[in-house]
């Protein structure tokens, strides 16, 4: 009974990383970066994506090490 709740715990919470990765890539958001500013040479669009996708794959790995 205790292994479901984990799972589903589990579950929820990388449901909701996903949807936090989703809700930082929509077209509203990303137009905030689109411009023709640079990070280190990078353009800002490009540092951002990178970023948010950092931060979720981070996230993932935290989560998905609790479980283990």
């Amino acid at each position: 009974m205790a292994e479901s709740r984990d799972d589903e715990q589990l579950t929820g919470r990388l449901a909701a990383i996903g949807a936090l990765g989703f809700l930082l890539i929509v077209p509203p958001l990303l137009a905030q970066f689109d411009h023709m500013d640079q990070v280190f040479g990078i353009p800002v669009l490009g540092v951002y994506l990178f970023l948010v996708w950092a931060i979720v794959i981070a996230l993932v790995a935290v989560i998905g090490g609790r479980s283990g």
